[in-house]
């Protein structure tokens, strides 16, 4: 479990100090996004976006403790899919809340724009490129 949350932390140090800046900020408002369903948590919607953040990191991580920080890592995230189509089935109780809609509609085009992202690097992994691009110790480089 220790081993397992070393990865985590790594994974989650590599997007906020590892990545070049531009990619940095988009990492950081992409976890701030997710991590906005705590403002929100006594709705099921935002117990289900967190549950299914928890679950995409989970996976990530078990991936990231296999191969490294490859292009594949963001193929977690095809769980929105799921989670946004049952979140769509629930627009008479989300319109009753304004902060609850708008946050969800910011979720919604963050995460769509980040699975635009996810499916380029997929493709580029399927493709060949599966080495690791970002390193926690910059000495296992090489």
């Amino acid at each position: 479990m220790l081993r397992f949350l070393k990865h985590a932390l790594q994974l989650f140090g590599v997007v906020f100090l590892r990545f070049r800046p531009l990619p940095r900020l988009w990492g950081i408002w992409l976890v701030a996004i997710n991590a906005a369903s705590l403002l929100f948590i006594a709705h099921i919607e935002a117990q289900v976006v967190l549950a299914t953040t928890v679950i995409a990191v989970a996976a990530q991580t078990l991936v990231y403790e296999r191969i490294g920080f490859t292009r594949i890592l963001g193929s977690t995230h095809i769980l929105w899919l799921p989670m946004f189509a049952w979140i769509a089935t629930r627009n008479a109780a989300i319109s009753t809340d304004p902060a609850l809609a708008s946050w969800l509609m910011l979720l919604f085009m963050t995460n769509l724009g980040s699975l635009v992202i996810d499916t380029t690097d997929a493709i580029r992994f399927l493709r060949g490129e599966r080495a690791p691009h970002y390193y926690w110790d910059l000495a296992e480089r090489g």
